[in-house]
């Protein structure tokens, strides 16, 4: 660092201001010292001449990207859009202003204003040629996913290995873009979602792989298991995007791909202890790669899939804790990152099975809920009703409120029905409606209920035949309950 107000010639302050750009590069390489950057490059940028934009460009250009992408890293919101736009209106070409973009974009993601970021998203594919389409209807999506299917499906690991590599520049961009926006898109906008999943995947077919295509790959899977409810082939693309992404070698896009494969499509095929071992292992990638967006996604995830494993309830306590604490960037304002409220709805669901009730981070369960309830009003992102209503079935199955879960159940099916879109927590709703359903036949004689638990133990059944580990002892259970229900015993033991 330094003084740049010292009476230093031109020649000194461009020496100073590279020094300053090697030290914090060398900062964050060697020794993932983030804060240390941000003071090198911040004292480069102080050293650069009145126009150094014009005079020295290339120069500027590294020490602007290399700060923002620092400030973006320590959560820096509103000082790295400050930068972004200085790097936006002084950058030369669409080459140069990328790296900007991208970060302008996965900021807005974080800050919760997921509009805005695709609307952002949306004007850079619109500069390099792809434009994204304004209205996306499923049947369209359906078709350009069955058109897909045959080529993406006849590829092999072995052909990916040796696959044709993306070299043109316009492409390569239009990658980067997508790839910034389809992670907020996953719940906010499902068909926005399968549409950049789509587009990502004809970009790999026509112009060779890049890094992004590793995403590409695991997005469709995705969309093949929410739309078709084909678990095998959706769970065999994700495989094969690891496959591409060590091709490349690469760690610093592990906690975003395993985020999907882990957390979206390996859950249908296999036990769900292995994959908190495989989230897990990103999360230590992603602090160490300073990934930290793709680390508390993974730690949302991560810690829905310890309540399913079973695992002790005051670990995932201690964990939701430290991660709501991490989800906040601004305390005197209260500015949390956009998954906030819902990891501290799943505090406070885990709170209420532990006997612990108090307000956690000033705000209040109920103060929460009102919170996520006006997120869906202005966004009318069913995910977010979904969320609440798991959150207050899953509290009410624990305490035996069985009407009230088959209430929480119905509506969130019916969200379900309008999100196109498939998670773990559906098994346990699923679970939990069934169950309920042949508790309330058995208490008030009401013997038309039992068709519920049967219709829960079809569905059930289908998930069965995907991943039996995960859901053999449900279906079990639920055959237990349905024969105890209709007075067959002897059945009932066998299955118990």
């Amino acid at each position: 660092g330094g003084d740049a107000a010292i009476n230093f010639t031109l020649s000194q302050h461009i020496v100073f201001a590279k020094l300053n750009l090697k030290a914090g590069q060398k900062a964050v390489n060697e020794k993932l010292d983030f804060s240390l950057a941000g003071v090198h490059l911040k004292a480069g940028i102080s050293f650069l001449p009145q126009n150094s934009w014009s005079d020295q460009y290339d120069l500027t250009l590294q020490l602007y990207d290399e700060y923002a992408n620092v400030l973006f890293v320590q959560k820096e919101l509103n000082q790295l859009q400050s930068y972004t736009d200085i790097i936006l209106r002084n950058a030369k070409c669409i080459d140069d202003k990328i790296k900007a973009h991208e970060l302008a974009i996965l900021a807005l993601t974080l800050k919760g204003t997921a509009q805005e970021a695709m609307d952002h998203a949306r004007n850079v594919l619109d500069a390099l040629g792809f434009p994204f389409p304004p209205t996306i209807k499923i049947e369209t999506i359906s078709s350009v996913l069955n058109s897909l299917i045959p080529t993406t499906m006849s590829l092999t690991a072995d052909q990916l290995r040796t696959f044709p590599l993306m070299t043109a520049s316009i492409p390569l961009h239009a990658m980067k873009i997508m790839s910034a926006i389809h992670m907020p898109t996953t719940f906010s906008s499902p068909t926005t979602f399968q549409m950049l999943a789509c587009q990502m995947m004809q970009l790999t077919t026509k112009h060779g792989l890049c890094v992004e295509s590793a995403e590409a790959f695991a997005n469709l899977g995705y969309c093949l298991i929410s739309l078709f409810g084909n678990y095998e082939a959706g769970y065999r693309l994700g495989k094969l995007s690891l496959v591409i992404l060590d091709r490349f070698k690469t760690t610093n896009r592990v906690a975003k791909l395993y985020f999907l494969v882990y957390g979206f499509l390996a859950i249908w095929k296999e036990p769900v202890q292995a994959t908190i071992e495989a989230i897990q292992s990103a999360i230590n990638i992603g602090y160490v790669e300073g990934d930290y967006k793709n680390v508390l996604f993974n730690n949302l995830i991560l810690n829905r899939q310890m309540i399913s494993a079973g695992c002790e309830l005051s670990d995932i306590r201690d964990r939701l804790v430290r991660l709501c604490g991490d989800m906040t960037y601004d305390k005197s304002k209260k500015g949390f990152f956009s998954p906030f409220h819902n990891t501290l709805g799943d505090l406070y669901c885990v709170m209420a099975l532990t006997g612990e009730a108090r307000d956690m981070f000033g705000i209040s369960p109920k103060e929460n809920e009102e919170k996520l309830l006006e997120k869906y009003f202005a966004t009318k992102n069913s995910a977010i009703i979904q969320t609440i209503q798991y959150h207050r079935l899953y509290k009410a199955f624990w305490f035996r409120d069985y009407d009230f879960v088959m209430e929480c159940c119905r509506l969130y099916e019916t969200y379900t029905q309008t999100t196109n879109i498939v998670r773990i927590t559906d098994i346990f709703t699923a679970l939990f409606l069934g169950l309920s359903s042949l508790n309330i036949s058995r208490r008030r004689e009401r013997r038309e209920m039992i068709a519920e638990g049967e219709k829960v133990l079809l569905k059930m059944q289908h998930w069965e035949k995907s991943c039996k580990w995960n859901a053999e002892n449900k279906v079990l259970l639920l055959k237990a309950e349905i024969h105890y229900s209709k007075g067959e015993r002897e059945k009932a033991k066998t299955a118990y």
